[in-house]
């Protein structure tokens, strides 16, 4: 821990790093809805963190979480899609959680590279990848450039921060002076949950929640490429039937304009696109969200 590398995230102290993950293990000990083991899985980029939880039959979920959580953020869909599945959960490499960064990640090909490290470890010859925001823009590198396209029995992407279309400059200039507003708040919890609110809509931050995401904005410093969309060739690389499922009202992006590209571009799509919800939307609704998940996890079970 201590002072942070050049080119790789990490906290900005021992002790913030000691309080941040005292506040993620009572994160998960109070909400994780399921039984899970624990794992940790070398790679070429460092050590990452997986929780493996259900006992469901058939080709196995994993799932990448966006930039602001970790995978303990998860736990508002585990439950469903663990009533079904085995489902794991990664930390990404470089985000705050329990993964610990140890070499720089330079492109969304490292991610890809990451990830498929993650997979080789866990042993999984079949998974149906799923990624929500930054983790649906990391899920679909992974999906254009992996040398082993066979292993997705499919894609679904939730919202993917940048993937198909670029991050408006007004959208992430926004995010940079709400997070400042947060850091120089007197009402630091408030401040949050404005920033959520802006961010995801009307989702609802428990005190924890709201605790953990103060304590990782003031004291992680991620060191990872900014999303950007993948090109034309890389999107029709994609081979694995893909689910992209989109709030109508994003912040994030113009819903429709990314509609459209995938639509164009992608091989295998199935657009949702959910009415009066925003980036939040599987959070939002999240049954709903994780149901659908298992639907398109179900059409496209491998045939033995």
């Amino acid at each position: 821990m201590g002072s942070v590398a050049k080119g790789v995230s990490g906290f900005r102290s021992d002790e913030r790093a000691a309080r941040y993950l005292q506040l993620y293990d009572r994160t998960v000990e109070e909400n994780w809805p399921v039984e899970h083991d624990e794992l940790d899985l070398p790679s070429r980029f460092g050590i990452t963190h997986v929780r493996v939880s259900g006992t469901g039959q058939g080709v196995p979920l994993l799932l990448v979480h966006p930039t602001t959580g970790s995978s303990a953020g998860w736990y508002p869909l585990i439950d469903t899609l663990c009533a079904e599945r085995r489902v794991y959960t990664p930390d990404t490499i470089g985000g705050a959680g329990r993964s610990v960064h140890t070499a720089p990640i330079a492109t969304g090909a490292d991610l890809a590279t990451w990830l498929d490290e993650v997979l080789d470890g866990l042993e999984l010859g079949r998974v149906h990848l799923m990624g929500y925001s930054e983790g649906g823009w990391i899920a679909a590198s992974q999906a254009a450039g992996s040398n082993r396209p066979e292993r997705l029995a499919s894609l679904a992407l939730i919202e993917p921060a940048g993937a198909i279309t670029a991050v408006p400059a007004r959208f992430l200039a926004g995010m940079v002076l709400r997070g400042m507003r947060v850091m120089l708040s007197r009402d630091k919890p408030a401040a949050v949950r404005r920033f959520n609110r802006w961010m995801n809509g009307d989702v609802e931050l428990t005190d924890a929640q709201v605790e953990l995401i103060e304590t990782a904005m003031g004291s992680f410093q991620q060191r990872l490429p900014t999303p950007s969309p993948l090109s034309d060739e890389q999107l029709r690389a994609i081979t694995a039937p893909t689910l992209l499922v989109l709030g109508a009202d994003s912040r994030l992006h113009d819903a429709a304009a990314v509609r459209d590209r995938a639509q164009m571009l992608l091989p295998d799509v199935t657009v949702d696109m959910i009415a009066d919800t925003g980036h939040g939307v599987g959070f939002q609704h999240p049954q709903q969200v994780a149901a659908r998940l298992l639907v398109h996890a179900r059409a496209h079970e491998p045939q033995h």
